[in-house]
């Protein structure tokens, strides 16, 4: 949920259905069962109610709304050069809820349209100002380079549901729901504080670091602040540009201060920067990974690399391969493998789909007559205990984003095997369900602290 803030060079490829996650040691495949679909044609979603249905519409002056249409933004960076296909996962995700939702009626009467906002990195001013021509709101993408965007969609009055933000401006933006309630006061502190209690003299000497981006670095900032609260001292915090051709140099870096405790600055694809490690034969106690590194790739990068150390993920999302064991997760599996047949399913989809099913929560309590912008973004405000039906860790409460929304506190930690992506039960040591919601993993930063970030 937090690594929202940073989930910026991910690139999918972990097909669900050949995902395998060993949980209390038992390995579990993930489902593609269709025991779910019976919810679709009722428009009735697990977990969250009934949010699409045959309705009325309505002609409507407000913008993005027809009779019986609503155009909806989809925020992506699926064309650039540098990460192609980056954030495609949120249309693809978008379109599969929109023929789930038509299918069932739409909301009210009024069938969702997806328009592809694709800001290819450098373009978020742009597609902020395409969105705002035509588009009833914003919901579930994300831009990386996201900051350009906020007073112009703030202007227009473009209200969002996001479904991750980076920058700081992003982070306090009017006319917003971020489903996860992230805010600029606090800092994320309890997988730091699990990896810290297990290898309490390792993380005296830590590594992190971040691209060498304001909207990166502002984030990846308040990780280090949450680090050291958890009792990790940073030896070494490199800043590389947001494209690394060879890892070797940063490698050398943290090998050379005696990082011995390491949240990389690598956050795109780990594999250069594993066989970098093997190269120079650096072996520090541990490798803790942000979610966006849950996938096979990373884990073919752990086999093809033995000596690495143990790599663990934290994550915020229902892991996929545990699909079965939450309705709300296998019906999201459901609905891709019907209306996205092709498509690989990561937590881009699961992160995506829990804005949009606040958001149709959201637009379904207003009516017809009074679907408005205020009226969803209210509605969403006011959601209790939320958790998307389960495909998120819980949230006791939502507010808008310049209200002082508070995160979740919950987490889990997988591990990275040679084999499989492993649930790791004692490291994460949960308090309710799979998830450590311990309220101390949420830190207060200073006012210094603030100022700082606020000054990258």
């Amino acid at each position: 949920m937090f690594r929202k803030e940073l989930i910026w060079l991910r690139k999918s490829v972990l097909p669900l259905a050949m995902a395998t996650m060993m949980i209390a040691g038992t390995y579990v495949a993930a489902s593609s069962t269709t025991a779910a679909a019976a919810s679709s044609a009722s428009g009735v979603w697990p977990g969250v109610g009934k949010i699409c249905e045959p309705g009325p519409g309505g002609a409507s002056s407000v913008r993005g709304l027809g009779g019986k249409t609503i155009n909806i933004a989809v925020f992506n960076d699926a064309a650039n050069t540098i990460v192609p296909g980056l954030e495609v996962e949120f249309v693809q995700q978008a379109t599969a809820f929109a023929d789930w939702c038509n299918a069932a009626g739409g909301i009210d009467g009024r069938k969702i349209v997806i328009d592809n906002r694709d800001a290819a990195l450098f373009n978020a001013a742009q597609e902020a100002t395409a969105a705002c021509q035509s588009d009833f709101m914003a919901v579930g993408g994300g831009m990386a380079l996201d900051q350009p965007s906020v007073p112009i969609r703030e202007k227009c009055g473009l209200g969002q549901i996001t479904g991750y933000v980076v920058s700081n401006a992003s982070d306090l933006a009017t006319d917003q729901v971020d489903p996860s309630g992230i805010n600029t006061s606090t800092a994320f502190s309890g997988w730091f504080a699990a990896l810290a209690k297990a290898y309490p003299k390792a993380v005296k000497e830590a590594g992190m670091g971040a691209e060498d981006s304001p909207s990166i670095l502002q984030s990846e900032t308040k990780y280090e602040f949450g680090a050291e609260a958890a009792g990790w001292k940073v030896v070494d915090f490199p800043e590389p540009p947001t494209t690394v051709e060879n890892w070797a140099p940063y490698v050398e870096q943290y090998q050379q201060k005696g990082a011995q405790a390491l949240w990389p600055a690598d956050s795109g694809n780990f594999t250069p920067f594993a066989q970098a490690m093997t190269t120079a034969g650096y072996h520090p106690a541990f490798i803790l990974l942000g979610v966006q590194f849950a996938n096979s790739q990373t884990q073919q990068a752990v086999a093809a690399n033995p000596s690495l150390p143990p790599v663990y993920v934290e994550t915020s999302w229902w892991p996929l391969a545990q699909a079965s064991q939450n309705p709300s997760t296998e019906e999201l599996v459901t609905i891709m493998h019907k209306y996205a047949k092709g498509d690989t399913i990561d937590f881009d989809d699961e992160e995506g789909m829990e804005s949009w099913l606040l958001w149709a929560k959201a637009a379904s309590a207003c009516g017809a007559s009074n679907l408005t912008v205020s009226c969803v973004l209210n509605h969403a405000a006011a959601t209790k205990n939320w958790d998307a039906g389960g495909i998120e860790a819980p949230i006791a409460s939502l507010t808008l984003s310049n209200e002082n929304p508070q995160p979740s506190p919950c987490f889990a930690l997988l591990q990275l095997t040679t084999k499989a992506i492993v649930y790791d039960k004692k490291l994460t040591d949960p308090t309710q369900s799979i998830w450590n919601c311990n309220p101390k993993n949420v830190i207060q930063l200073t006012a210094a602290q603030q100022a700082q970030i606020n000054s990258l």
